[in-house]
C-alpha cells in the first residue's frame, strides 16, 4: 500500500520524541499536537514529500541572511541529520514560529502546518529520513505561506550606527529621518530590521508634523551621539501618529489591500527604538524599509488603536521579602523610568474601571490581567497585534465575550516573547457602536530569574498587557 491512515499518529511519535528531548531540550513546556485521522505515505522521502512542506513553510526562515540562517535548509543531507530535531519541534507546535491557536479567526501568511503534513514529517523522522529522487519534487505553491517581501521604496538609515549608553539597562532612543519625497504617498508596507537583534527588544515608528523638525534636531545635538533619549514616545511636544513597529519574531507587515498610512513630503518619520543590554552591547543601524503608493490613489487611511490592560504579579509561593510588595514594585518604576511611570499602574486600573482589589486573587504562578473596550464608532477591523514580556503564558482578545456569539480575534495559548508578530485577518470584520473588545494576558512569575512583585513597566524584566489594533474608522 502506497498510503497509509494514521489516527493520532504525531501523538504517539510525540512520546519517543519526547523520551529523545530528554538531553537536547529543555523546553517544559511542550505540548504534543493532536490532529484527526490523516493520511500519510507509506514510506514517505525527502524528496517527494517533506521536501515541498519545508521550502513552502520553512526556508522564509531557514536561508541565508534569514533569521534562522544559524540552520540553512538548503541542503537536503543536512535537513536529514537534523530529522528527530526537526519531528520534535513540529510535532510539538515549536515550529515553524505560528504562535496563534487554531481557535482564531483565519489569519493571513499562516505559516503552521496541517495535520497531514505534521504527520508526514513525523512518519518520515520515524523511517530514517530517506532522502529519495530528487526527480521526484513537485514544489508546493508559496503564496500567502511565511515572510512577507516588501517592496523596498524608500530606505531610511543613519549616516552612523548608535551605541548603546553602557550605563543603561533600558536604552530607549529616539531617531528622525526626513522624508525623501517630492509628493504626498501612501506607505502600504514596511519593514523593520535591526542590526543587533540581541538586544533589540523592539521598535516603534511614527510619523510627525514639519513643525517638530526643530526641535528633534535640537535634541539630537545634546550628547553627541545620533538621536535622543525619549522613554514613552519621541517627546517633541507633538501628538505622534503610529504607523507600525518591530518585536523579536516579526516580519515584514503589508497593509491590507486598498489601505495605507498617508505621508506629506514636509512630514518626517521618527523611529524609537528600545534596546535591553542585559546580554550585549554593540552598535546598532536599523533599516526601515517603506512601500509606497501614489498618494493621488484612492487608499483608504488606516489608523492603529493602542489598547493596554493591568499587570498585577506578586510572587510566587514561597517567595518573601520588600520586593514583593506592590508599593516597591511602583516605587522601582518610578525610580527607573519617572513619576509618569509610577502612576500608571494606577491609571491603567482607572481607564479600565478596577481596583487593586480586582486582582486579589492573582498568584505568582498564574496572574491575569483584563480590560474591557466598548466601541463608539463604526469601525473595519483588519488585524490584531499583543505585546507581553518574557513572564508571559498566554494573550488572547476576544470580540463580545459576554454575546451570543463570542469571536476570538487573537489566542496565543503558549507566549513566546521571541515570536511575536502582526496578525491580519484574512476576512476584516466589520464592528459597530456597543461592540465590546476583551484583552486577557496571563502571567507566570516563576519564570522571573529574581522574583517580585510586578507592575506595568518598559523594560524587559518587567511586563505589559498590550495590544494594537489595524483599523480604518467608519
Amino acid at each position: 500500500m502506497k498510503y497509509l491512515i494514521l489516527c493520532m499518529l504525531v501523538i504517539i511519535s510525540a512520546l519517543s520524541v519526547l523520551a529523545h528531548s530528554d538531553e537536547e531540550h529543555d523546553d517544559d513546556d511542550v505540548t504534543a499536537v493532536e490532529v484527526g485521522e490523516v493520511v500519510v505515505p507509506e514510506h514517505p522521502t525527502y524528496h517527494e514529500h517533506v521536501r515541498p512542506i519545508i521550502e513552502a513553510s520553512c526556508n522564509a526562515c531557514h536561508s541565508e541572511g534569514r533569521i534562522a540562517a544559524y540552520a540553512p535548509f538548503s541542503d537536503p543531507a543536512d535537513v536529514a541529520w537534523l530529522a528527530e530535531d526537526i519531528r520534535f519541534h513540529v510535532v510539538n507546535g515549536i515550529m515553524p514560529p505560528w504562535m496563534p491557536s487554531r481557535q482564531n479567526l483565519p489569519l493571513k501568511n499562516d505559516r503552521s502546518l496541517s495535520d497531514s503534513e505534521i504527520a508526514t514529517i513525523a512518519a518520515w523522522a520515524g523511517d530514517g529520513a530517506p532522502l529519495g529522487d530528487p526527480d521526484d519534487n513537485a514544489p508546493a505553491p508559496t503564496e500567502g505561506v511565511g515572510l512577507v517581501e516588501i517592496r523596498a521604496d524608500l530606505t531610511l538609515q543613519l549616516d552612523e550606527p548608535y551605541l548603546p549608553d553602557a550605563d543603561l539597562l533600558d536604552d530607549y532612543r529616539c531617531f528622525a529621518y526626513p522624508l525623501d519625497i517630492d509628493a504626498p504617498q501612501f506607505i502600504t508596507g514596511y519593514d523593520i530590521v535591526p542590526e543587533a537583534l540581541e538586544m533589540a527588544h523592539h521598535a516603534l515608528v511614527y510619523v510627525l508634523e514639519a513643525s517638530a523638525w526643530t526641535l528633534a534636531e535640537a535634541k539630537a545635538s545634546e550628547d553627541g551621539k545620533p538621536g535622543w533619549q525619549c522613554y514613552g514616545g519621541p517627546g517633541l511636544r507633538q501628538r505622534a501618529r503610529s504607523i507600525g513597529g518591530w518585536t523579536p519574531g516579526a516580519f515584514g507587515v503589508e497593509l491590507p489591500p486598498g489601505g495605507g498610512h498617508r505621508i506629506e513630503p514636509s512630514q518626517f518619520i521618527v523611529l524609537q527604538m528600545h534596546y535591553n543590554l542585559w546580554t550585549t552591547r554593540q552598535p546598532d543601524n536599523t533599516r526601515i524599509l517603506l512601500q509606497l503608493a501614489d498618494g493621488a490613489a484612492e487608499l483608504d487611511e488606516l489608523t492603529i488603536m493602542s489598547l493596554a490592560a493591568p499587570v498585577e504579579i506578586p510572587c510566587p509561593a514561597g517567595v518573601e521579602g520588600p520586593q514583593c510588595e506592590r508599593e516597591a514594585a511602583l516605587q522601582r518604576v518610578g525610580e527607573l523610568y519617572g513619576d509618569f511611570a509610577s502612576r500608571f499602574p494606577n491609571n491603567l486600573l482607572r481607564i479600565c474601571s478596577q481596583t487593586v482589589a480586582d486582582y486579589a486573587d492573582n498568584k505568582g504562578e498564574r496572574s491575569i490581567g483584563q480590560c474591557d473596550f466598548p466601541l463608539r464608532n463604526d469601525a473595519t477591523l483588519y488585524g490584531v497585534f499583543g505585546h507581553m514580556h518574557e513572564l508571559g503564558r498566554s494573550f488572547r482578545m476576544t470580540l463580545n465575550p459576554e454575546g451570543e456569539n463570542p469571536v476570538i480575534l487573537l489566542d496565543i495559548p503558549r507566549w513566546d516573547f521571541h515570536w511575536q508578530d502582526s496578525y491580519q485577518f484574512v476576512e476584516p470584520l466589520t464592528l459597530k457602536p456597543g461592540d465590546l473588545l476583551r484583552m486577557e494576558c496571563v502571567w507566570d512569575n516563576r519564570k522571573a530569574d529574581a522574583p517580585r512583585y510586578v507592575v506595568w513597566g518598559e523594560g524587559t524584566s518587567d511586563e505589559m498587557c498590550f495590544a494594537t489594533v489595524l483599523a480604518q474608522p467608519g
